[in-house]
């Protein structure tokens, strides 16, 4: 019995690139499955831009995880849940195909088996941990409560429950036990302290010694440009795939006497779907302006000496952008022009936006390559990776960095601070007053739950903060009461391994 592939659809306009594989040749099975009476609904498909398909390797199309995928809920959620979804129901999937089975034609106890084999299994040699199989039960329950409602799929219910918080039901429901991960491991969340963000940073990126001196051999590599990236993930604790698709037009001149400036981030870029403010220092936005007035021009000169934004495909011009931040976008191929508010273009889409002036083309999207082309999300996993290579290079152990890495660690910060600018700020009050203030404006974790822009402050508690759940409160307060240092309160971190901070023998680097 054929096992079933997954494929990412594309632009109608790509669709006889994509039928190729990465040497250039014909996909077989695209081949295939153009070829069968099913073109039509893969072509239907296929027009929808990142939504994930399912073909098998005869060509046959998959109808009812293709109809999941293109259905409301599912174009609801962003691309990056999407794609997790997929890969989750690819494997369920091919699981119970060599079982001789089909989609509708199972029961909970295959769940458990599916369950078994991906986590227990000795014949398994990918088995995997609680977080993943969190996200593979995930896939599952929402897809067979869809199907049950629209394809009269079989009613898995997983044992499902509500799930309660100290104040009462959450107002979603929870797998049962059985289903659960019976451990997730957040052992494998890293914290950086600002200092040892700040070693890592500038051994990693600007490329300086471990005592901080410039190295004479140092030849940077889009040095600035780099080193704004990580400086703005750290200042706003944005997501990756929501810092690196930011365009020109969304930011402002740093304010003086302001040290930090609000920005907002559009909704088609947010993991939630839903635009909200957030904060970036103003240092780290001078880092910003650096870049653009160096490394990038630079890169936009080339590219435009060399005719890359001519010849880029399927390319979308700013005519005008209104005060309310709707832009006039002219689609190039069509000729058509219409007005799309700035905060529903998509990472995607960013990447294929431009503005012409008195030079010629220039890409709208802040960062670019160094050949002058919009950079992706993906391309900056590679930065960090060559940071990482230098700071061991460097001889410093335990100290590596990853792009959600510097969101926690953002998080982290900004709890030390609020907790400490709390207690110098309530301490002489009544205890009445300070809860009374804290009834209103809410506490340290709605305020770290406010920047991060979670929706459940329990998200923010127990994965971003959950050092912090072991402390005993008053130590806290107490140990931070003379200093507003977060590294100095971090401290009491010292023993946790997931947090990184600065040794005794690392304290010389000078800061």
């Amino acid at each position: 019995m054929a096992t079933w592939d997954l494929k990412f659809a594309v632009p109608v306009q790509k669709l006889a690139r994509t039928r190729e594989d990465a040497s250039g040749s014909p996909d077989p099975v695209l081949e295939r499955a153009f070829a069968t009476s099913m073109s039509r609904e893969l072509a239907s498909t296929y027009g929808q831009e990142s939504r994930p398909f399912f073909v098998d390797m005869t060509g046959r199309v998959h109808m009812e995880l293709n109809s999941f995928f293109r259905s409301a809920r599912m174009r609801s959620r962003s691309v990056g849940t999407n794609r997790k979804y997929a890969y989750s129901l690819k494997t369920w999937l091919n699981f119970i195909t060599l079982r001789g089975q089909l989609w509708d034609d199972v029961t909970e106890d295959d769940v458990l088996d599916f369950k078994f084999w991906r986590r227990t299994d000795v014949r398994n040699p990918g088995r995997i941990g609680g977080s993943a199989w969190s996200s593979d039960l995930a896939a599952l329950t929402v897809f067979y409560e869809w199907a049950s409602r629209h394809l009269q799929g079989p009613d898995l219910s997983f044992e499902i429950r509500a799930g309660f918080s100290a104040t009462g039901p959450k107002g979603r429901m929870q797998p049962g036990p059985s289903y659960r991960a019976s451990s997730v491991r957040t052992s494998d969340v890293k914290w950086l302290s600002p200092a040892a963000f700040q070693l890592w940073r500038d051994v990693g990126v600007h490329g300086l010694s471990r005592q901080g001196q410039e190295r004479t051999r140092w030849r940077p590599r889009s040095q600035s440009r780099d080193a704004a990236f990580v400086d703005g993930l750290y200042s706003t604790g944005l997501r990756i795939q929501e810092w690196s698709s930011v365009l020109l037009q969304e930011l402002q001149e740093p304010s003086r006497g302001h040290r930090y400036l609000t920005l907002r981030l559009a909704a088609a870029c947010a993991k939630t779907n839903q635009s909200r403010p957030y904060w970036i220092e103003t240092k780290a936005l001078n880092a910003v302006t650096l870049y653009r007035e160096t490394e990038r021009a630079h890169a936009v000169r080339i590219a435009q000496s060399a005719g890359r934004y001519e010849k880029a495909p399927e390319k979308l011009i700013i005519d005008s952008v209104d005060k309310r931040g709707i832009f006039a976008i002219l689609h190039e191929d069509s000729g058509i022009i219409n007005n799309i508010n700035m905060g529903n273009l998509s990472p995607s889409d960013r990447l294929r936006l431009y503005v012409r002036g008195a030079d010629g083309l220039s890409p709208a999207a802040l960062w670019l390559n160094e050949d002058g082309m919009p950079r992706s999300k993906t391309t900056w996993y590679k930065s960090f990776n060559r940071a990482n290579a230098r700071v061991r290079k460097a001889g410093i152990e335990n100290l590596s960095c990853n792009p959600h890495m510097l969101r926690h660690s953002f998080a982290l910060r900004w709890y030390s601070v609020a907790r400490l600018v709390w207690e110098r700020k309530w301490a002489p009050e009544p205890a009445s007053r300070a809860k009374d203030f804290r009834e209103q404006f809410g506490d340290a974790w709605s305020f770290v739950q406010t920047m991060l822009g979670h929706s459940n402050v329990e998200t923010t508690k127990q994965i971003y903060l959950q050092p912090f759940n072991a402390l005993n409160v008053r130590l806290l307060l107490d140990y931070g009461r003379l200093s507003l240092d977060p590294d100095v309160l971090l401290e009491i971190l010292d023993h946790d391994p997931r947090v990184r901070l600065l040794s005794h023998a690392e304290r010389g680097y000078e800061l």
